[in-house]
């Protein structure tokens, strides 16, 4: 690929960010503007790269620089970045839902007299409309998974980082995801609505479940599924409800609904909005969808539609179908940077069918950074998170906690941004006062990338452990190396690919930099990754990492030791760092874990002496 055309490409997108993505262009703007400064003081090749992969974290964006580039008829997207164009956005937008929660309820308490499954007969009726209906925006647009690239001709430009250690996980495991037989069903998120509307104006949206690739549309599920699927759409309301629920069975393997969405007034003569649809079986969140429309303030702007893009999205197989988490939140990005709008499942108890909308006033990475940036824990900065949590989330985790007790509930945040430390958010009300009151030390909580093909819905929970890799620059053995025979490599570009060529199972970074960096954005395989220091969390596992455990600040090493001595004898890890934080939340409580919280590490017994 050309820098100069890379350049050339990349300024005509900035130049049409604002009618490629309206109001959350500025985000991109504000990170693709320094980029293309360093135009002349920067190697070409280096520049080119890092521009694609900013840019491929857009969808909008990506699918113009991919036809200003040709790359539909010659260099497939994959070739280019082939982890993240497989991704949602990074950063649209922000969170935040300006709220005391000083009054809430004790534990257990049920204010918005929430009901089990099993106290109703049916789906949840319909609820009326909020006053401001939810919004979301979060561009993202998929390509089908296509094939590894081939080598490049003799004489062409030599294979980038990028380029080699894709390779190298491309020959262990593959690119993407094999084709689905058409005798094993799967399916992709169905959103049909037209391009473009009027403000007031009725549209009819049909969403449901469309055949995955590589099928017929006549491949049916082993077992009827009941399938929930609730819209989040800024700018619009739903008089009859934004939740339906579908039965997939043999007799209606790829079934759909029609959904009537008015648009709300608006400013501006023309807008681009979001249509996002989140799949969920029995209170566990299966597959995520997104449609772009544009809305008109006038009908005399109408007549320039054009065909309709396929939906950007995840997969939904059944058979992934696993024990939900007691309480699921799917948080995505408003219009707007600093909204964010939050929607709930749990297996326990019917769920409202609208969004809640938190502001944070500013963007998610600014609010995450002055939070991270004091680098230590503290009330003050639990707080400062819980009241920009939403009200409901609150109120279901209450009723959730009284009806699991004793059990611990267990929590997933999904999310489209990957910055605010949610798990830090204080309870007002712990349910165990002798341990300290943050989110992530009360409850077993996880968290994972939500908007794009990859990473795949629901999170995995259970990983092989039987290959440990450990990257570690020290002369001395490490001690997984002596106790679990973990093969050591130095952070040296050359010594990772070699150990990565190995399929290691668990790989394990004492230190940050560019080796660390590159692996977590080529990633093509599962692993589990241990960061010790503070890394791109998010990158690993848009990459395909079964799970990430990353600090969020500096705290210095001390707790792989014990983590992994407990993980491999059948501990979730989730749990291992709940009791570490509650334990010694200064240091530990710096420590996220991203992945389901019930993942468990399976490790193969040695032989019998």
């Amino acid at each position: 690929m050309d820098p100069v055309a890379v350049l050339r490409a990349a300024r005509a997108v900035r130049d049409e960010l604002d009618s490629l993505m309206g109001g959350a262009s500025a985000e991109l703007r504000d990170r693709l503007d320094p980029l293309l400064a360093e135009a002349g003081s920067r190697p070409p090749g280096q520049l080119a790269d890092a521009i694609v992969m900013l840019i491929a974290q857009y969808g909008p964006a990506w699918n113009r620089l991919s036809v200003l580039l040709n790359l539909d008829h010659g260099l497939a997207a994959e070739q280019v970045v082939p982890v993240l164009t497989d991704t949602g956005p990074q950063e649209l937008g922000g969170a935040g839902y300006r709220s005391g929660y000083d009054d809430l309820p004790p534990t257990g308490a049920m204010s918005l007299d929430w009901m089990r499954p099993d106290q109703v007969a049916g789906p949840a009726a319909p609820q009326a409309p909020s006053p401001q209906a939810p919004s979301s925006q979060a561009p993202s647009s998929q390509a089908p998974p296509k094939q590894a690239p081939p080598m490049p001709p003799a004489g062409s430009r030599g294979s980038s980082m990028l380029d080699r250690l894709t390779g190298a996980f491309r020959r262990r495991r593959g690119d993407a995801p094999a084709p689905a037989s058409e005798s094993e069903w799967e399916g992709i998120p169905l959103i049909e609505a037209p391009t473009e509307s009027v403000s007031g104006w009725g549209t009819e949206v049909s969403i449901g479940v469309a055949p995955g690739r590589g099928q017929d549309g006549t491949a049916a599920p082993r077992e009827p599924v009941e399938l929930d699927i609730q819209l989040v759409a800024e700018g619009f309301e739903a008089p009859g409800g934004w939740q339906v629920r579908l039965r997939v069975d043999a007799a209606s393997p790829y079934p759909r609904a029609t959904v009537g969405l008015v648009a709300l007034a608006q400013q501006e003569p023309e807008v681009a909005r979001q249509i996002q649809a989140i799949c969920s079986v029995r209170g566990q969140v299966v597959g995520f969808g997104l449609r772009s429309i544009t809305l008109h303030g006038s009908p005399g702007r109408l007549g320039r539609e054009e065909p309709p893009e396929p939906v950007a999205g995840t997969r939904i197989r059944p058979a992934l179908v696993g024990e939900p988490a007691d309480v699921t939140v799917a948080i995505v990005h408003g219009d707007e940077p600093g909204r964010l709008w939050w929607t709930y499942r749990s297996p326990h108890f019917l769920t409202p069918d609208r969004a809640e909308l938190c502001d944070l006033g500013m963007r998610a990475s600014e609010f995450g950074r002055q939070l991270t940036g004091q680098g230590h824990l503290s009330e003050e900065l639990g707080r400062k998170i819980g009241s920009r949590v939403p009200r409901g989330f609150w109120e279901l985790l209450n009723a959730v906690a009284g009806r699991v007790a004793p059990r611990r509930p267990s929590v997933l945040i999904l999310s489209q941004e990957p910055h605010v430390p949610w798990e830090l958010a204080v309870l007002e009300h712990p349910y165990d006062p002798s341990l300290p009151r943050y989110l992530n030390c009360q409850t077993v909580t996880g968290r994972w990338p939500l908007g794009g093909r990859r990473p795949e819905l629901p999170p995995p929970v259970s990983a092989r452990a039987d290959h440990v890799a450990v990257v570690y620059d020290e002369a001395q053995a490490h001690p997984l190396v002596t106790e679990y025979g973990a093969t050591q490599v130095s952070s040296a570009l050359g010594d990772v690919l070699g150990v990565l060529g190995q399929g290691p199972d668990v790989v394990h970074l004492t230190a940050g930099g560019s080796a660390a960096e590159a692996l977590g954005r080529d990633l093509a395989g599962a692993p589990f990754v241990f960061l010790e220091e503070p890394g791109d969390a998010q990158a690993f596992l848009l990459a395909g990492a079964s799970g990430v455990v990353e600090p969020l600040w500096p705290v210095g090493g001390g707790l792989a030791r014990d983590f992994y001595r407990r993980c491999f004898t059948g501990e979730p890890p989730a749990e291992v760092l709940r009791s570490m934080r509650a334990q010694a939340p200064d240091s530990a409580g710096a420590y996220r874990f991203h992945g389901h919280p019930s993942l468990t590490l399976r490790r193969t017994p040695p032989p019998a002496q």
